[in-house]
């Protein structure tokens, strides 16, 4: 199943759901955009995602124009909010985002 996780920025909330999705069914193709997509990741997002063994390192945020929808079967308009400016507060970011990718994953199974 291929799911693009659409955000203002991609520079938080939907890299991270990209990024958690895949963990929970290796048949999951996931790719993450933005509206207006920012520069870069905030280093402390990648910072928090490396203490779950995730690499997010060198993560360009990628345009909404850069995709073509229809060639997804699920597009997931996650919710965003703003990179928080501790590395504390991505954490608990992180830990939200984890949960809420999690349970969008199980809203797409049958025994969901």
């Amino acid at each position: 199943m291929k799911i693009l996780v659409l955000t203002e920025h991609d520079d938080c909330c939907g890299p991270m759901v990209a990024a958690f999705l895949p963990d929970y069914s290796e048949k999951l193709e996931v790719v993450s955009v933005g509206r207006h997509p920012a520069e870069r990741l905030p280093i402390l997002i990648v910072e928090a995602m490396r203490e779950c063994l995730i690499d997010m390192e060198g993560y360009q945020p990628k345009a909404w124009s850069s995709v073509d929808p229809g060639a997804f079967d699920v597009i997931y308009e996650c919710p965003d909010a703003p990179c928080p400016d501790t590395l504390d507060a991505c954490r608990e970011l992180r830990d939200h985002i984890k949960n809420e990718a999690f349970l969008f994953y199980r809203s797409l199974t049958p025994t969901g």
